[in-house]
């Protein structure tokens, strides 16, 4: 019988970190949950950003939660226990919000499951004053939030270093908890799902109604862009990290921290590109104050990024920490922006394997998706990487995109073979050869993005393009294959695009245990093409992108035609994310954490 609680203690002696424990009760309890185990959840730089910005608050506690292992689960539900945060181990219906940050779809099934464990009720319209506000935020927040609008009361849009503050303030000044989700609805980033009425005609959204004086639509709320000035710093400090270093994670002592965000080159498929526009980026000066400070508790580094090499100050970046003596890992690189400087870092770091995204081996099917980038490019730049002496490369490539063909699956194989051929070469003086690894991921529709109209391909079709690939790569020596399973990529596809209607689902999924066999017959959600004109679940959410640009990439992706990073023009409002008054001059601007005080603000009003 697993011991629940000496189980957590060990957990909380194995951290080390600059974030201390508060003691609960002296103001605002915050339940901070990850839907998943604590393995995955303290590997997630999002989630522990928040736990920190939380307790930053003075009369604000914030405590973990997770998500149990197998075992843990099965204990609990023996002994009708409650599901106990890990700080203090109180249990969850005893704090004045749970808060789940979700970062991955498929993460939406464990969401009933915390709340059952925790003793709550699973639907919001089943929950009363006695219950915690249960409020999600995270990056799948930006998306569709609609799958688990039944579950949650209120869904953070946007950033967490804006909402934090707002959302704290405004429980603070509520007078009951029907006051503060009427306040939350009218404040900008805050979406209350039960203040909105989805009608259906023919099986597709006729209309989505909002009450009580809801805006239309939810403004997502993003850091504060200011023009890059001067030595571009600025007082602000707040940055983006793992405070708490633990083996017990995938990322295993690793300080992680976010160095940009966003990316300028608008991948048509990519939703964090389009949710996370204009690209933004924090000062070398305080990253590397920030990992001084750290140094004594890892000599491992990871650097957080949409696009590593996007970052102006990169090299400075490398440097510094080279100076530290930290062991560099960074998230993949995108292809036209590696440089020899960046290599000759990594490889002072001990940088054995590095990860680079060709997506395909077409470079028409590259045009669809807004890569500008030939297969000539891509085995160069493998050659560089090559010649450092870094043999071992990751291929992340997709299949089943918009307008893929044959030919294309066949240009996947024949890439790779140019790609082996250089690292051959570069090897034989070195007396050693590497490997490539062939990762392919079946390409999944995400909202908010240009391809959100498409459907996924089935799930035999992506089999059998798998089976395909997998044997084409078997003759060829020194090339591994690692794909996805279709049929998660088919429970992606359904969560991503999915209505309010597929919390039948979820609740089912957990029922049974069995995602699998409850998936039978939700094939419509995924597999249908929308028309352009539809009414999409996740039009309550405005990330500031207009829809006249989403259908015009739609319309250039299949006309295979490129459209430049952004900005394209200096100032650009092409997209509509940024405001006319406050654009960006540069493809990076500074990001900067902007205290409540001094918070810019831009949304529509109600009902605009």
């Amino acid at each position: 019988m697993p011991d629940i609680r000496d189980r957590y203690r060990k957990l909380l002696t194995s951290e080390a970190g600059l974030v201390s424990h508060k003691p609960r009760g002296r103001g605002l309890d915050i339940a901070l949950a990850y839907p998943n185990t604590y393995y995955i959840g303290m590997s997630n730089l999002g989630f522990q950003a928040v736990y920190q910005l939380f307790n930053s608050y003075p009369g604000v506690t914030c405590e973990r939660v997770f998500a149990p292992d197998a075992d843990i689960e099965q204990e609990l539900v023996r002994t009708r226990s409650p599901l106990l945060s890990l700080e203090s181990e109180t249990p969850i219906s005893d704090f004045d919000i749970l808060a789940i940050s979700v970062s991955f779809e498929t993460d939406y099934l464990n969401i009933p499951k915390l709340l059952r464990l925790s003793k709550i009720p699973a639907r919001a319209t089943e929950r009363n004053h006695w219950h915690p506000l249960v409020v999600m935020g995270g990056a799948a927040a930006f998306l569709n939030p609609e799958p688990v609008a039944e579950f949650v009361d209120v869904v953070c849009v946007g950033e967490g270093e804006v909402l934090a503050p707002a959302l704290i303030r405004l429980t603070n000044e509520a007078t009951s908890r029907e006051d503060l989700l009427m306040r939350l609805a009218h404040e900008p980033g805050f979406y209350v799902p039960g203040f909105y009425e989805t009608r259906y005609h023919d099986g597709r959204i006729a209309e989505i109604i909002p009450t009580n004086g809801a805006p239309r639509r939810v403004f997502t709320m993003r850091n504060p862009m200011r023009k890059q000035e001067g030595n571009g710093q600025f007082d602000d400090d707040f940055i983006p990290a793992s405070e708490i270093i633990t083996e017990n994670t995938e990322m295993s002592g690793r300080y992680l921290v976010e160095i940009s965000r966003g990316c300028s080159m608008g991948c048509r498929f990519c939703w964090a590109g389009y949710s996370y526009l204009a690209p933004r980026v924090f000062s070398a000066e305080k990253l590397l104050a920030r990992a001084a400070q750290m140094r004594k508790l890892t000599d491992k580094i990871g650097l957080v990024a949409t696009a590593v090499c996007d970052h102006p100050e990169i090299h400075q970046i490398l440097a510094g920490l080279e100076e530290l003596d930290y062991q560099v890992s960074v998230s993949s690189l995108r292809l036209d922006q590696i440089s020899p400087e960046l290599l000759d870092a990594l490889v002072r770091r001990n940088d054995q394997q590095l990860a680079i995204a060709p997506e395909t081996g077409s470079d028409r099917l590259r045009r669809v998706i807004n890569k500008d980038l030939t297969n000539d490019q891509v085995v160069d730049i493998a050659q560089m990487i090559f010649d450092r002496g870094i043999l071992n490369l990751k291929l992340y490539m997709m299949i089943g995109l918009p307008t893929e063909e044959d030919e294309d699956l066949d240009a996947i194989v024949a890439l790779t073979e140019r790609i082996r051929e250089r690292m051959i070469e570069a090897g034989r003086p070195r007396g050693r050869v590497g490997s490539i690894i062939v990762s392919l991921n079946a390409f999944v529709p995400k909202p908010q993005t240009p391809f959100q109209w498409e459907p996924i391909q089935p799930e035999k079709v992506i089999d059998q393009k798998i089976k395909y690939l997998t044997r084409a790569f078997k003759r060829i020596p020194n090339v591994e294959v690692r794909a996805m399973s279709s049929r998660i990529a088919q429970l992606q596809a359904l969560l991503s695009l999915g209505d309010r209607r597929v919390s039948e689902f979820i609740l089912e999924a957990d029922r049974t245990g069995n995602w699998r066999q409850a998936m039978r017959g939700w094939t419509e959600y995924s597999l249908r093409r929308r028309s352009l004109d539809e009414l999409l679940p996740w039009d309550v959410v405005d990330i500031g992108l207009t829809t006249e640009f989403m259908k015009r990439e739609y319309e250039r992706a299949m006309a295979e035609k490129v459209t430049k990073p952004c900005p394209a023009t200096d100032p650009c409002v092409r997209c509509g994310v940024c405001d006319p008054h406050h654009v960006p001059e540069a493809a990076l601007v500074q990001l900067s954490w902007m205290k409540p005080s001094r918070m810019f603000v831009t949304a529509g009003a109600a009902g605009d």
